[in-house]
């Protein structure tokens, strides 16, 4: 069983040992070699949920989560939201600031609510395509204890997500039914199947082992579909700042071109 409320030495060990993990198991997945992506995670922070902070659980799961950041991510934090019905974007996880995370940036800061998986998603496509876009592959965690009340404009989104690069691992904790997201294999219309599902009773329960196995079973196979390679090389990366001021740009008409663009990515998943 999974020891909740650690020391910070105790924290720093373990993420050392699974650091050694999940190296361990890229090795024997290609894709994962020498990968390069983004790594972010999304809270449930719905009142079901109330116990599972307070406990310790949340800090416990994003310990657990953060290494994987370590070994992926660009510049090895893990950008972080929690969401009910509406969603917050959270400080990134750092080595700096992920032991008692939950305690200084999460609890009695914000008020819990229902369950809306549609809001933060569309805000992950806001940072990851539109504020911050970069020729690399994009890995959400997504933790959440219990059914959405936005089935309709869920399936909306990650539809039209399935056309750029970000993959969404749905995880399921605690006893509830998840009718919606056990059939997200069966979603139709999507340009590639960008997100999996698996689901544990007790978190706690799970072995590191087992988790990483589960956590990246369907990612680097989503990784070697020819349209996310190519939707990774496409991805515009961002222009400098004062793109509107450089008249080169307003000589050639990239500027116009750009803005048309962007407000045609916006109006398609945001509409």
């Amino acid at each position: 069983m999974n020891k909740l409320n650690l020391t910070k030495e105790e924290s720093l060990n373990m993420l050392n040992l699974r650091k050694e993990k999940i190296n361990l198991l890229c090795l024997e997945k290609k894709p994962l070699n020498n990968l390069i992506s983004r790594v972010g995670v999304v809270f449930d922070f719905s009142w079901s949920m109330d116990d599972l902070y307070k406990n310790g659980t949340v800090q416990s799961v994003l310990e657990r989560l953060f290494p994987l950041a370590l070994q992926f991510d660009d510049n090895g934090e893990m950008e972080a939201w929690i969401f009910d019905n509406n969603f917050y974007r959270l400080p990134s996880i750092t080595m700096e600031n992920f032991y008692n995370y939950v305690k200084d940036n999460i609890l009695h800061k914000y008020m819990m609510g229902g369950t809306e998986y549609s809001p933060v998603l569309k805000d992950i496509y806001k940072k990851y395509m539109l504020e911050d876009p970069e020729k690399l592959p994009n890995y959400i965690i997504f933790i959440t204890d219990g059914e959405n009340q936005d089935r309709g404009e869920t399936t909306r989104v990650i539809t039209k997500m399935s056309k750029y690069p970000i993959f969404i691992q749905f995880v399921g904790i605690g006893n509830c039914s998840f009718n919606y997201l056990k059939c997200l294999d069966e979603m139709k219309g999507r340009y590639v199947d960008n997100a999996n599902f698996f689901e544990v009773n007790d978190i706690n329960d799970i072995n590191d082992d087992e988790l990483y196995n589960k956590l990246l079973s369907e990612y680097p196979v989503w990784l070697e579909y020819k349209e996310v390679k190519k939707m990774i090389q496409n991805q515009k990366q961002k222009k400098n700042k004062d793109i509107f001021k450089r008249k080169r740009y307003l000589e050639n008409g990239e500027v116009v071109m750009e803005i048309i663009d962007t407000i045609f990515d916006i109006l398609d998943i945001f509409s």
